[in-house]
């Protein structure tokens, strides 16, 4: 069941106001194409404090040394593992790369794993990278169109509505 209306929430656990805004342009094009979104999701194994200490402070070594994915999306038999950064470096192609290793590990996911990335702004040298890593990317600039994977583009009736969509 497609999710519908995933833009319109006021909060994205974990995510700060300029990934939000890129999120929900990413949101319109797309969020009829998943069934289903969860945010600030922790993936690896964390340190361990050690036996004697308490189940709250375990809890809280978790939550500091884990990793933590932006958004992990399911549609048809996929699973999507989606940063978010205005602009992306090495940093952000690691961090979809390590993740795509770890997600499968930690917890349940679909058949197929997609990295994608979403962006205000792309260099050239990390868009090459990108492709090069076999990574979805998509670019909001502030002013003009989109710069969306071709092989992943919204439906045409999602695209007309879109402001400044050719």
């Amino acid at each position: 069941m497609p999710a519908f209306g995933e833009h319109l929430k006021t909060q994205f656990e974990g995510l700060n106001a300029p990934s939000i805004e890129l999120w929900r342009k990413w949101l319109e094009l797309y969020e009829d194409r998943f069934d289903s979104f969860e945010y600030n999701v922790r993936v690896g194994k964390g340190l361990d404090p050690g036996p004697n200490v308490s189940e709250e402070l375990k809890r809280m070594w978790f939550m500091v040394t884990t990793k933590r994915v932006d958004v992990v999306a399911e549609r048809e038999n996929q699973t999507w593992v989606i940063e978010i950064e205005e602009r992306p470096g090495l940093r952000t192609l690691g961090q979809v790369v390590g993740y795509l290793h770890l997600l499968p590990r930690y917890r349940y996911t679909r058949e197929v794993h997609i990295g994608a990335i979403i962006s205000a702004r792309m260099g050239f040298d990390m868009a090459d990278s990108i492709r090069a890593n076999k990574i979805l990317y998509f670019v909001f600039p502030a002013v003009g169109y989109p710069k969306l994977p071709p092989t992943f583009l919204p439906s045409m009736q999602t695209a007309a509505w879109f402001p400044g969509a050719p």
